[in-house]
């Protein structure tokens, strides 16, 4: 019981911002409320949120079940798992384009399981979002559950998924931010943080990866899209080679080491440059 209340209690406040070699860091990875040897950062804050504020709902609707779909690979699953043994729920995890034996061969799907959650095979040929999504709304038809999908959820539960990043704005003061980019929430967010704040400096998205997410970016701001102003940048790295970088701290391996040598070309060095750290998902690597 008090390590459940510690976790409830966690502090909500800025995570700081530090300084390596020139260059400032808004560590948001440091957000970490189930210790540093776990996945870290943004995403756990805003799925925290997300059930937090929806937990009478979830328990009285929903039959005391969160699930989410996702990649083997993807962190998303288990911040979904640990948030829902977190607030006492039961949580299932789906996934698609292998079976639940080789998926529990992935640090990622293990430990899904070691936290409890149930296990569900969306898809046997397939592993796209779209599709496990799909499959997922028909599992919810029959049983009741409350879907965690942070792309889906941004517009209707756009205070826990856009507005708790937003907050972490507040303390970042530089000439030019740098914000690797995913999915676009956590890059919507900080785009929202800096019109909420009137903060005057450039922001950078630094996409290392897939497809061009500046729609999805638009469709969940709030103001006009001409309301925001940042640069967007594209690279054509692998999303499953991972790539090492310490800057003084190890960053993740998926997106901010790729998205950190990206800013390492575009950077000016006589300029206050500040790089975004969203989480650190190296632990299930």
């Amino acid at each position: 019981f008090g390590e459940l209340f510690y976790m409830m209690e966690y502090d909500e406040g800025l995570t700081p911002i530090e300084e390596y070699d020139g260059i400032f860091y808004k560590r948001d990875d440091l957000y970490a409320p189930y210790g540093e040897e776990f996945v870290t950062g943004g995403k756990i804050r805003q799925c925290r949120d997300l059930i937090k504020t929806n937990l009478d709902y979830i328990n009285e609707e929903c039959g005391g079940t969160i699930s989410t779909a996702s990649s083997i690979h993807s962190p998303q699953a288990v911040i979904v798992s640990k948030v829902a043994e977190e607030f006492g729920l039961k949580s299932i995890i789906g996934f698609g384009n292998t079976t639940i034996e080789n998926a529990l061969k992935h640090k990622a799907m293990k430990l899904c399981a070691d936290i409890g959650s149930e296990m569900v095979v969306l898809s046997e040929s397939q592993g796209f979002n779209n599709v496990l999504y799909a499959n997922l709304n028909k599992l919810a038809e029959k049983r009741p559950m409350f879907k965690v999908l942070f792309g889906y959820a941004a517009q209707r539960y756009r205070s826990s998924i856009i507005g708790r990043i937003a907050e972490q704005i507040e303390n970042v003061d530089c000439d030019t931010l740098y914000v690797p980019l995913g999915s676009g929430m956590t890059f919507t967010g900080v785009i929202e943080g800096v019109r909420l704040f009137q903060k005057q400096f450039k922001v950078v998205a630094l996409q290392p990866f897939g497809f061009d997410r500046r729609k999805d970016i638009h469709k969940n701001l709030e103001g006009a899209v001409w309301d925001y102003e940042y640069e967007y940048h594209t690279g054509k790295y692998p999303y499953n080679k991972l790539l090492k970088k310490n800057v003084g701290f190890e960053l993740d391996m998926v997106y901010e080491s790729k998205s950190f040598e990206m800013m390492e070309k575009l950077i000016n060095k006589n300029e206050k440059s500040c790089f975004w750290c969203i989480g650190n998902s190296n632990y299930i690597r």
